[in-house]
C-alpha cells in the first residue's frame, strides 16, 4: 500500500507595521485582520511535528503487518490495536488543526466592513481580491481536512480487518485501493491549498505596497 504523507503548508510572513500602529485608517485596520488572521493559524504548525511522526510510526505498523503474514495472527491484533490508537492521536491533531483554522477564518471575516471603508476604488478592488483568494483557501482546507478524516476512517477499517482471522486477500486488496484512492485526493487538495496560499501572501504583500502601508517582514 502506498502511503503519502501530508501536512498542512501554511507558509506565510508575518508582517510589523512600523510607524502609526495605532492609526485607524481602514488599509490599516484591514492590515491588522489579515495579520491577526496569520497568527492563529500559526497555531496549528505546533501539530505538524507530531503528527509527522504519529504518520511515520502507523507506516513502520502497516510495514510490520504485512510482513508477518497471517501466521501470526496474535501479533498482527497486538500492532493492529496500536495502529488503531495511532489513528485516535492522528484524529486529535486534526480536528485541532480544523480548530484553529476556524478561529482564523472568524478573524479573517472582520476585514470585510473595513474593505467596504476604503476610498480608492483600486485599492478596495485588490482588497477584495485578496478577501476572495483566503475565502477559496479556507474552502480547498476544509475539502483537505474532511479528505484527511476519511482516510482515517478507512485506515481504521483496514487494521480491523486485519484482526479478523476469515480475513480474504480480496477484501484486503479491495480496502488498500480505497486508502490509496483517498490518499491520492489528499496529495492534490494539499497542493492546491498550498498553491492557494501562495497566491494569498503575493497579494497580501502586494496589497500593503499599494496601500503604502510601512511594513516589515518579521524575523
Amino acid at each position: 500500500m502506498s502511503k503519502f504523507h501530508f501536512a498542512f503548508i501554511l507558509g506565510a510572513a508575518i508582517f510589523v507595521l512600523m510607524g502609526c500602529v495605532g492609526g485607524s485608517s481602514p488599509e490599516e485596520n484591514v492590515y491588522k485582520v489579515l495579520e491577526e488572521t496569520v497568527a492563529k493559524e500559526s497555531q496549528y504548525v505546533k501539530v505538524q511535528k507530531p503528527l509527522q511522526e504519529l504518520e511515520e510510526k502507523e507506516q513502520e505498523i502497516y510495514t510490520k503487518i504485512m510482513d508477518l503474514g497471517m501466521k501470526e495472527f496474535e501479533q498482527i491484533v497486538k500492532l493492529s490495536d496500536e495502529a488503531l490508537d495511532n489513528i485516535d492521536k492522528r484524529k486529535e491533531k486534526i480536528e485541532k488543526e480544523r480548530e484553529s483554522m476556524s478561529e482564523a477564518k472568524k478573524e479573517f471575516a472582520k476585514a470585510d466592513d473595513y474593505i467596504d471603508e476604503i476610498e480608492s476604488d483600486d485599492l478596495k478592488k485588490e482588497a477584495k481580491k485578496l478577501e476572495d483568494t483566503m475565502e477559496e483557501r479556507y474552502q480547498l482546507h476544509e475539502k483537505l481536512t474532511a479528505s484527511y478524516l476519511k482516510a482515517l476512517s478507512l485506515d481504521k477499517e483496514l487494521y480491523n480487518m486485519f484482526k479478523k482471522k476469515d480475513l480474504t486477500m480480496e477484501e484486503l486488496e479491495k480496502q488498500i485501493s480505497s486508502i490509496n484512492e483517498q490518499y491520492e485526493k489528499i496529495v492534490k487538495f494539499n497542493g492546491d491549498y498550498n498553491t492557494k496560499t501562495e497566491e494569498f501572501n503575493k497579494l497580501k504583500q502586494e496589497f500593503y505596497s499599494k496601500a503604502e502601508l510601512d511594513v516589515k517582514e518579521s524575523e
